[in-house]
């Protein structure tokens, strides 16, 4: 898989188990990307990381808690800011009390076990991880 092809890759894959990702969980889709990395191996990449963050955010179109994973890609063939893009899943709630007390939030993939690990136990996860949300969106984008 290339970057460019990683929106309908991951779409593809989530489907085949079974998962509609914009009408999935946070745990059914953290679960399909942290899988879908480990199994859809990018082609031509130098790094292929993962990212959880966690917020409230405000980007125009009113306040929203996010729950977001990112796989980052880093191409070998292409230099600075053109090597470096993302596929992002992002799961929307009208915010609570409780999400904003969470406050702003992020951690970087050290390694498989960890990370899951780290995902699973968070309050953050946990707070939304069977929840429908407001809102979901996957895109790819260069950074």
């Amino acid at each position: 898989m290339k970057p460019s092809e990683s929106v309908k890759a991951f779409e593809d894959f989530a489907s085949a188990k079974g998962i509609d990702l914009r009408a999935s969980t946070p745990r059914a889709g953290i679960q399909a990307m942290l899988e879908f990395q480990a199994e859809v191996t990018c082609a031509v990449c130098s790094e292929d990381m993962l990212l959880i963050e966690w917020g409230t955010y405000d980007w125009g179109s009113g306040k929203y808690f996010e729950l977001t994973m990112t796989r980052q890609f880093i191409e070998t063939e292409l230099e600075d800011d053109d090597a470096i893009s993302q596929l992002t899943l992002v799961y929307q709630y009208i915010p609570r009390s409780e999400m904003e007390t969470l406050g702003l939030g992020n951690h970087w993939q050290d390694g498989p076990g960890d990370f899951r690990q780290f995902i699973f136990a968070s309050a953050s996860f946990n707070l939304v991880a069977d929840a429908m949300p407001d809102q979901v969106e996957l895109s790819h984008s260069f950074v």
